[in-house]
């Protein structure tokens, strides 16, 4: 006897194709709302610890573009008369203004303290990619002093504790203009970061990264490398900074077998 295969009629077939459908809408629904649920939680920890930072001393609105999702923030100072106030909601802020665009990946290390907020956003040229970078919207005019105020603002939102601790070394940084490095404060006419240098790596080999209007100090806390400053080779070995004035153009190499790690001071008007 032959076994019988089932036979579904045509209407048994869209009804077990509608129970399938609305299954995974609920299914998806679920992970949606959860995923924004989290993104909220972690703004939520941020904004709280915010609240209390001593820089926290001018109005800011702002958003978040997390997953293509855009989330807005307003964030009041405390006064002599009311405490500091932060708020939360989920759309494009009402008036024109900078914005954030993450992921939640990068979100939850910054939340975790893993990844510096200036780190995440550092990049050698507008057009790199950074896992959280900064976009304006349509209509929103910067002034001059915006770069240092948003960027000092960036660390001071993401970055959560008292103090407000930057972990550095290798496994904290970025590749940028062809070395590595993570950023530990950025503010008006200041850069500071740290740097490391694989052996074989060549920092600043493009053109358009060699010089900088500004003055930069490179302290060399382990290693050597090879300066090459208006096409001048200096050897520099750890224990020792070297000046690099406005409009020199500077290259960074590392052709020893040992990594090289430094200090990256950028100063002056422009930076």
């Amino acid at each position: 006897m032959k076994p019988q295969l089932f036979k579904f009629s045509i209407k048994k077939q869209n009804q077990i194709i509608n129970v399938i459908l609305i299954i995974l809408f609920f299914s998806l629904s679920i992970n949606v709302n959860a995923q924004e649920d989290t993104i909220k939680n972690i703004l939520e920890r941020f904004a709280i610890d915010y609240k209390n930072d001593p820089m926290f001393t001018s109005n800011q609105s702002f958003g978040i573009e997390v997953d293509k999702e855009m989330w807005k923030i307003d964030a009041i100072p405390a006064t002599d008369k009311s405490p500091s106030q932060i708020s939360i909601t989920k759309g494009t802020p009402s008036a024109p203004t900078f914005y954030y665009v993450t992921n939640l990946r990068t979100l939850k290390q910054l939340d975790k303290g893993e990844l510096n907020p200036l780190t995440a956003g550092v990049k050698a040229f507008s057009t790199d990619y950074a896992p959280l970078d900064i976009e304006a919207m349509e209509g929103f005019q910067p002034s001059q002093e915006f770069v240092g105020n948003v960027l000092a603002f960036t660390f001071h939102f993401f970055t959560k504790g008292t103090p407000e601790i930057v972990p550095f070394g290798q496994h904290h940084t970025r590749g940028t203009h062809g070395a590595q490095a993570s950023i530990f404060y950025y503010d008006t006419g200041l850069r500071t970061g740290y740097g490391y240098l694989h052996p074989g790596q060549h920092a600043n080999e493009h053109p358009l990264s060699k010089t900088n209007p500004f003055s930069s100090m490179i302290i060399l806390i382990k290693g050597k490398v090879t300066a090459r400053l208006n096409d001048v080779d200096y050897v520099i070995e750890a224990g020792n900074a070297f000046f690099i004035p406005p409009g020199m153009t500077h290259e960074i190499l590392n052709p020893y077998d040992e990594a090289a790690e430094f200090i990256l001071l950028m100063f002056g008007e422009g930076a």
